[in-house]
């Protein structure tokens, strides 16, 4: 199912929060502005399409272990802010789950110059200075376009996502040539598993077109466990070990997530 733009969707929710209420009582009508707002709490995440001057990019953040939960907060600060500017077509923020101290946000613009305009915003401006204080590392963020994506999709709370970060040996033209096919089929097999919710692969711009980037989300442990020994992943990553026909850097990048 296709996923509702996400302007739509601003748009539908203020003429909702705008509507008059009825006059019943002061008490029903606080009573039903807060289920408003819990309902719009637990929606799960909605990716609007994107055209093709779209821009992505994600980031790694990586804060002190005792400082996850003011992490997380900060980090849901910022994606709410963001995911309000017009340009926004995605904003998912995602923790590890085995190192809860460890973030991921994968974030979509309508094209570069909303990108470098959310970059150079407030939002922006403030949240780095919040988050420099307890951070262990700078951010490391790669920037990407789309390699072999599927129109969005509504992913339901509880999904088990996994980044990782695909590089191939090398800046050899072939080398890139090669891998690109392989890479594809990948996607392609594994967006067709019963269970997988999302299975996009980004690539970085030229020059480095050796560099992907895999985002991906299953409905449970199980799922991904299926995707794990699944024949197209066992098959490319044959193609891809160090005496396959294209080599890879980090055969063993991947990292599970949870959604915020």
């Amino acid at each position: 199912m296709r996923a509702i733009s996400a302007e739509a969707s601003r748009h539908s929710l203020v003429r909702t929060l705008r509507r008059k209420p009825r006059r019943v009582g002061w008490g029903r009508s606080a009573a039903s502005s807060l289920m408003v707002a819990a309902a719009i709490a637990a929606a799960p995440a909605v990716r609007a399409q994107s055209g093709s001057d779209a821009v992505f990019a994600v980031t790694y953040l990586d804060v002190d272990a005792g400082a996850a939960p003011q992490g997380v907060e900060l980090i849901k600060k910022y994606r709410d802010e963001s995911r309000r500017e017009a340009a926004n077509l995605e904003f998912t923020i995602l923790q590890e789950t085995n190192r809860p101290n460890r973030f991921v946000i994968m974030e979509g613009w309508r094209d570069r110059a909303a990108f470098d305009a959310h970059d150079k915003g407030t939002a922006k401006a403030a949240f780095e200075g919040a988050l420099k204080p307890i951070r262990n590392s700078p951010p490391d963020r790669k920037m990407l376009q789309p390699f072999a994506n599927l129109p969005a999709q509504r992913i339901e709370p509880g999904a088990l996502y996994m980044v990782e970060h695909v590089d191939f040996m090398g800046g050899d033209p072939a080398v890139a040539a090669a891998a690109g096919p392989l890479v594809k089929a990948l996607a392609e097999a594994s967006q067709k598993e019963a269970g997988a919710l999302r299975y996009d692969i980004y690539r970085m711009p030229p020059p480095r077109i050796n560099h992907y980037e895999v985002v991906a989300a299953w409905k449970d442990a199980k799922a991904f466990d299926a995707h794990e020994t699944a024949a197209h992943t066992l098959e490319f990553r044959a193609a891809t070990a160090q005496d396959g026909r294209v080599r890879r850097a980090n055969l063993y990048d991947q990292r599970r997530y949870k959604a915020l």
